[in-house]
């Protein structure tokens, strides 16, 4: 008889990996922007790998790395722009990658010597949690793996959670989270009155699926005139 496939989505907040793999084995401060960037194929392998491992009976297969990034303008920021279409088309190669990229907000004094504000990531979290429960009463996928920090998503999370505890099937949902190689307390997302799984990360599975790569510079081909801030140097979250 053969054993069904289950499909992994991975759902990837992009800028909170970014930042919390900084703070996590980095140092933000000193080190360079590109420090903390990841590559979003191999690390939705890697988390596929590990909930397949504690579930050694059944099949798994990684079915869609769902990426969602604020994405700076060509207008406002060209250089951090050219910079975000070298990576994001590296990723895009791969048929897996489903990106979900929205445009980033920006003071109306940007460029300004009063600016003081930085360029902010709007509707990220929104489409996430939509496409998670969305894709769960379509039975889109059969375990959802999702990586961030961001308490926003607890409302969706809880619901599709809920869902298969009270209906007995449906698709699973998991999140995951890097585990601090400095001192302080790890950031991951709870369910306060439910046993949410976590995936913790560690400083080798990071070093396994990190990506040193500046984007900021161009390749000989693509000479770029503005090199401008790594993508997810210059926004705040």
């Amino acid at each position: 008889m053969t054993t069904k496939r289950q499909r992994v989505v991975v759902f990837f907040d992009w800028q909170n990996v970014y930042m919390r793999a900084r703070e996590a084995f980095h140092e933000p401060i000193r080190d360079p922007p590109y420090k903390g960037q990841v590559d979003p194929i191999d690390l939705a392998h890697v988390l596929c790998d590990k909930h397949a491992a504690r579930f050694p009976a059944e099949t798994f297969e990684l079915a869609e790395i769902r990426i969602y990034r604020g994405r700076p303008t060509q207008q406002a920021q060209p250089g951090a722009y050219a910079a975000f279409q070298r990576q994001t088309a590296r990723w895009k190669a791969n048929a897996k990658v489903r990106p979900h990229f929205n445009d980033l907000r920006y003071p109306d004094d940007w460029g300004k010597p009063t600016c003081t504000d930085a360029a902010r990531e709007k509707g990220i979290d929104v489409a996430l949690a939509v496409d998670l429960v969305t894709m769960a009463h379509d039975n889109a996928y059969d375990v959802a793996i999702v990586m961030s920090a961001d308490y926003d998503l607890v409302p969706a999370i809880k619901h599709v959670y809920i869902r298969r505890m009270t209906k007995g099937t449906g698709p699973l949902v998991e999140v995951a989270a890097w585990e601090s190689a400095h001192d302080g307390k790890p950031l991951r997302i709870r369910l306060p009155e439910n046993k949410l799984w976590c995936t913790w990360l560690k400083q080798e599975d990071y070093w396994g699926v990190q990506d040193d790569q500046d984007y900021t510079i161009a390749s000989p081909a693509q000479p770029s005139k503005s090199p401008g801030p790594r993508p997810g140097a210059w926004l705040s979250r």
